[in-house]
C-alpha cells in the first residue's frame, strides 16, 4: 500500500504569542504562525527579518578579538608587510578567501593567498605550508574559514616569527588557539548576538570593522553578491545576517558586478529573468566551484573571483562546468561501490550510523556521497578513503541529531576532526576504522532519539481552503530567501478530491483539484504519479506542500506544490486489513478453525466468481498487464463488500494449486502469470473441496 513518504508534524505555536505577533506588527495570523515557527517573536526579530537592510548587520566590534585583529592588520597595513590570507578549498574557503584578499588590494595591501591542496596536504592550516608562506616575506597570515582547532599550528608559526590571526565559524574545541586574534563567533566567551556565520560571513565581519576604521564602509557592499554563495554553499541558517547577506545579495546577483560570478551563473544554465534563489546556488553555482576543490585547484576558484578579465572568467567557468561533469560520474561510480558494500556488509535496519571505508576512493567527492547514502538510507554517515594506513573522509546527519558530537566521543582515536551538527570531516588510523564504527553507534545508541532515523516533514499549520488567496501568498513570498533555518513554509490542506490526472510526457506528474464544496484548490505534485491509483473521485484526502502563484494567460490563481500526500482511503485501509488477516491463516496451512469461520462469515466464492475472476485476469494476460494495482482490480471486478477480497484470494489459492496461475502480493500490488492450456476442474482442488 502506498503511504505517506514521511512522517508529519505540525509545528506547535502559542495562540496568545500568535495574536501577540499579529496584532503588533498587523500581520495576519498565518504570516505570525509562520514567524513563531522560525522562533522569531521579539520585536527586534521580526522587524529585522521582514524588514532587511544594511542596517539590520550587528557592530562587528561586538565579535571577540575583533578589535585586535583589526589593530594588527592596520599596523601591517601601515608598515608595507605582506599579509597571506589563508583560506580553505571549499566554497565558503573560496569565497572567504577572495573577498577579503579584493577588500586588501583595494586598500593597496600587499596581499597574497594560500590554499592547501586537499589530496596532498588535507584539510586545515599546516606545518610546511606555514614555513613556506613564512619564507615568502609575509609576516601576517589571517585565516578564513578554518583555523579552530590549529593549536600546534598557532605555536609553530609564533616560534618561527609569523603573526596569525584566525577567522572562523566552526565548533571550538576545549583549547583556544594562541594567536594574535582569534574571531569565531562559536567560541563559548564571545558575545556577538549572531553565532551561525559561514566562514564568508565571518571574514565580510572583519571586512567590515576594517572598512569603519579605513572610513570606506562603502566599498564592502559590493562584496555580498561572493559572501550569499558561501553562505549558502555551507548550507548555514538563513536567519539574522545570513538572511541579511542573501537578501540583499540576491537583488543584485543577477546583475552582479563581478565578472568571474557572472561567468558562472551564465554557464550553469541560469538564464536572464530567472531569480535568484538559494536552490540555484546549492544546485547550480556551488557544485561548480566545488568541482574546482573536489577534483583539482581550489585555487582556480579564486582566480575566477578575482579577475577583471571577461574572457578569462569565461575559460575558468567553461573548465569548472566540464570538471563538474566529471565530478558527477566519479560521484555516481563511487555511490554505487558504497550502496553495494553497504547491502552486502551492514544489517541497516538495525545500524544507527553507517560507516563504510575502502581504498583510494576520490578524497574530493566522498562528502557529497556520504550526502547521497544519508539521504537514500536516511541514516547519518561516515565514508572514509584508505590510502598508506590513513582512513580519511566526510561525514553526514539527519536532522535531530550531532553528528560533530558523535565524533568527539571518539576524538581519541582520531588524528583530525572538525565539523558541525550536520557534517564534519575527520581522519584516523585505518585499523580503528572499525573501532570508529562501534563507538559512534554505542553513542548514538544512547543520544540518539527513537524516531530520528524516520524523515519527517514539517508543516507550519493547517491551513483551510478559504484562507488560501494572492494576497496571503504574496505576503508569504516576502519571507524568501528560503533555505537552512528558514524553510519555505508548508501547510496542510484537507478536503474532497475533485479531480485527478496524471500529466507531462511520460504521466509521471499528478495535478489535481481539491474543494470543499464551496472554495477550489489546485495542486501539481511533480514526480508523484504513483500516489494516482490510490487517490479515490470524490474521496477525502490530505495534501501538504507550499503555496504558489500559477499566473497562466494573465490570471493568477493560488496553487499547491504537492510535497506529501495521505489518501486516506477507508477502502485500502480495509483491503489492507484483510490481507493481513488472510496471509496469516495462509501460512497456518488454512486451519479447518479459520476455514469455519470463512464459512460462517459467507466469504466463500460461488463458481461464478471463479470464472469471473479468470477471465479478468485473462485479459489483462492479452493486454501484456501482469501487475496491476490490488484495490483498483477490486473495484473493477466490483468487490465493494467487507471481507470481499477474502473471497478473492481465496479464488487466486484455488488457482494456485490448480497450477493455473503463480501470483504474488507486494505493497498492495497484484502480480500474477498465466499458465494457460491446463484443463483442470475446480474439484481437483483440495482447499475447493474444503470450501465446499
Amino acid at each position: 500500500m502506498l503511504e505517506s513518504k514521511y512522517i508529519w508534524r505540525l509545528k506547535e505555536s502559542k495562540e496568545e504569542l500568535v495574536s501577540t505577533i499579529a496584532n503588533h506588527h498587523q500581520l495576519s495570523t498565518i504570516m505570525a504562525t509562520i514567524l513563531a515557527n522560525r522562533n522569531i517573536v521579539r520585536d527586534e526579530e521580526i522587524k529585522r527579518f521582514l524588514h532587511v537592510d544594511r542596517d539590520k548587520f550587528h557592530d562587528p566590534y561586538a565579535m571577540k578579538d575583533m578589535d585586535l585583529a583589526t589593530k594588527r592588520i592596520l599596523k601591517a597595513i601601515a608598515n608595507g608587510e605582506k599579509i597571506t590570507i589563508y583560506g580553505d578549498y571549499d566554497v565558503d574557503g573560496m569565497t572567504s578567501t577572495s573577498i577579503l584578499y579584493m577588500y586588501l588590494k583595494e586598500n593597496n595591501v600587499q596581499v597574497d593567498y594560500y590554499i592547501p591542496d586537499r589530496l596532498e596536504e588535507g584539510y586545515g592550516v599546516n606545518d610546511e605550508a606555514l614555513k613556506h608562506i613564512h619564507d615568502g616575506g609575509t609576516s601576517l597570515v589571517i585565516t578564513v574559514d578554518t583555523g579552530i582547532t590549529a593549536i600546534s599550528q598557532a605555536a609553530y608559526a609564533r616560534d618561527i616569527g609569523l603573526d596569525m590571526i584566525i577567522t572562523d565559524h566552526h565548533e571550538c574545541q576545549e583549547e583556544i588557539p594562541e594567536a594574535i586574534a582569534v574571531i569565531d563567533p562559536k567560541r563559548e566567551d564571545c558575545d556577538y548576538p549572531f553565532d551561525m556565520l559561514a566562514g564568508c560571513g565571518v571574514a565580510f565581519k572583519l571586512m567590515h570593522a576594517l572598512s569603519i576604521k579605513l572610513d570606506n564602509t562603502d566599498l564592502i557592499w559590493k562584496y555580498l553578491d561572493i559572501v550569499a554563495v558561501g553562505t549558502v554553499a555551507d548550507i548555514v541558517p538563513l536567519v539574522d545576517e545570513n538572511r541579511v547577506i542573501t537578501k540583499l545579495a540576491f537583488e543584485t546577483m543577477m546583475d552582479t558586478w563581478n565578472v568571474g560570478l557572472k561567468a558562472l551563473i551564465d554557464v550553469s544554465g541560469t538564464k536572464k529573468g530567472d531569480k535568484i534563489s538559494a536552490g540555484i546556488i546549492g544546485f547550480r553555482i556551488a557544485p561548480r566551484l566545488n568541482a574546482a576543490g573536489r577534483l583539482g585547484d581550489a585555487k582556480r576558484g579564486i582566480a575566477l573571483f578575482t579577475t577583471q578579465d571577461q574572457q578569462e572568467a569565461a575559460a575558468i567557468a567553461e573548465t569548472l562546468n566540464e570538471e563538474n561533469k566529471n565530478r558527477q560520474e566519479l560521484e555516481q561510480k563511487i555511490t554505487e561501490e558504497a550502496i553495494e558494500i553497504i547491502e552486502e556488509t551492514i544489517d541497516v535496519a538495525n545500524t544507527k550510523i553507517i560507516v563504510v571505508a575502502s581504498k583510494n576512493w576520490h578524497h574530493g567527492v566522498i562528502g557529497i556521497v556520504a550526502s547521497r547514502i544519508t539521504e537514500k538510507y536516511y541514516r547519518p554517515t561516515i565514508l572514509l578513503s584508505i590510502e598508506d594506513g590513513v582512513a580519511s573522509g566526510s561525514a553526514r546527519s539527519v536532522d535531530g541529531f550531532s553528528i560533530f558530537e558523535a565524533l568527539y566521543s571518539a576524538k581519541d582515536i582520531l588524528t583530525k576532526f572538525g565539523g558541525h551538527e550536520m557534517a564534519a570531516g575527520m581522519s584516523l588510523d585505518e585499523e580503528l576504522v572499525d573501532a570508529l564504527r562501534d563507538r559512534v553507534n554505542s553513542y548514538a545508541h544512547i543520544h540518539m532519539q527513537e524516531d530520528t532515523l524516520m524523515p519527517k516533514m514539517h508543516a507550519d499549520m493547517e491551513i483551510s481552503l478559504d484562507d488560501i488567496n494572492i494576497p496571503l501568498i504574496e505576503d508569504i513570498l516576502k519571507l524568501e530567501p528560503y533555505g537552512m533555518g528558514n524553510p519555505e513554509p508548508k501547510f496542510i490542506c484537507k478536503g474532497r478530491v475533485h479531480d485527478v490526472r496524471t500529466i507531462g510526457k511520460e504521466n509521471n506528474h499528478l495535478k489535481m483539484r481539491l474543494d470543499d464544496q464551496q472554495y477550489f484548490l489546485d495542486g501539481i505534485g511533480f514526480g508523484m504519479a504513483e500516489f494516482y491509483d490510490y487517490i479515490e473521485p470524490s474521496g477525502n484526502i490530505a495534501l501538504l506542500g507550499t503555496l504558489n502563484i500559477n499566473e497562466w494567460n494573465g490570471t493568477k490563481k493560488p496553487q499547491i506544490m504537492l510535497k506529501d500526500i495521505n489518501v486516506n482511503n477507508a477502502y485500502i485501509k480495509s483491503v489492507q486489513e484483510d490481507l493481513t488477516w488472510f496471509k496469516s491463516i495462509k501460512s497456518k496451512g488454512f486451519a479447518e478453525g479459520d476455514l469455519t469461520s470463512i464459512i460462517q462469515e459467507r466469504t466463500i466464492p460461488d463458481r461464478k466468481e471463479y470464472e469471473h475472476i479468470y477471465r479478468a485476469l485473462l485479459a489483462l494476460d492479452k493486454q501484456e498487464k501482469h501487475r496491476v494495482v490490488l484495490y483498483k482490480f477490486l473495484k473493477q471486478l466490483q468487490y465493494e463488500a467487507p471481507k470481499s477480497l477474502i473471497r478473492f484470494l481465496l479464488c487466486l489459492e484455488v488457482f494456485g494449486e490448480l497450477s493455473l496461475l503463480k501470483y504474488k502480493i507486494e505493497d498492495m500490488e497484484l502480480h500474477f502469470h498465466l499458465h494457460k492450456g491446463i484443463k483442470v476442474t475446480l474439484e481437483q482442488s483440495t482447499l475447493y473441496k474444503k470450501l465446499s
